[in-house]
């Protein structure tokens, strides 16, 4: 049985499981509710709390659970799934890596946790400088924090309202004494992606970092993009702003 959580962000959908979901749980109730709130935002997120011992799904709503989660797959941001279920919390921490959106497990003790979470609006964990004079934007990503699809949908939005009334961006700059990876393959085509649509506006890409893939793509993605790519070593800094004004 399903039933929805009210009281949450227009962009959040919240359910609460309990017993054997069945189909006209999905038809009735929350493929509606999907529908209706993917018409006034491009992304949501999922508030998934499971009571007790969960009994499954009936066979109609399996398939009705794979249309809704394949045919929105790329609609949904961040999914916390609340349980005790041992054998779910051992499944998300398996598949949180591929999946499209972040997905995190909460004890149901930590059911507030998860809610804020979900709720959360600035969600982005880069820092994001933009010296408009100079055409040329900082980016600095926290400490031991994987970059996620929040991270460059916001460096995203800065560089797309910068060539709003520019015609290109001079440089970027990206200071990381250590390359900090991708949260979740849905990360990493969000980093191609942001690639893709912006590495022709760009005149130079100035890798402040110690990490070897700052390396790798020193030889490997310069020939590739249009942008001039140079690495720096981390503290070379200074350097690096000096080449990307020249």
């Amino acid at each position: 049985m399903l039933t929805i959580i009210e009281g949450l962000p227009d962009h959040v959908i919240g359910i609460r499981i309990t017993d054997k979901l069945r189909a006209e749980d999905y038809e009735q109730q929350l493929i509606p509710l999907v529908n209706g709130k993917l018409e006034n935002h491009q992304k949501l997120d999922l508030l998934c709390c499971i009571e007790g011992e969960w009994k499954g799904m009936e066979a109609g709503a399996v398939w009705q659970d794979l249309r809704l989660g394949l045919g929105k797959i790329g609609h949904w941001a961040r999914m916390a799934i609340v349980t005790d279920i041992k054998w779910m919390e051992n499944a998300i921490k398996l598949f949180r890596l591929f999946s499209p959106g972040e997905l995190r497990h909460f004890a149901s003790a930590d059911y507030e946790a998860a809610r804020e979470w979900v709720c959360e609006l600035d969600r982005a964990r880069i820092d994001i400088k933009l010296d408009a004079d100079a055409g040329i934007v900082v980016l600095e990503p926290v400490a031991d924090k994987a970059l996620s699809e929040d991270d460059f949908e916001a460096v995203g939005r800065t560089i797309d309202n910068y060539l709003k009334d520019h015609d290109r961006l001079r440089g970027i700059l990206i200071h990381s004494r250590q390359f900090p990876g991708w949260q979740s393959v849905g990360a990493l085509f969000a980093h191609l992606k942001f690639v893709n649509s912006v590495h022709d506006k760009i005149g130079k890409i100035a890798l402040v970092t110690n990490s070897p893939m700052g390396t790798f793509a020193n030889h490997v993605l310069d020939p590739l993009m249009l942008a001039k790519v140079r690495k720096f070593d981390y503290d070379q800094r200074d350097e690096a702003m000096r080449w990307l004004r020249d």
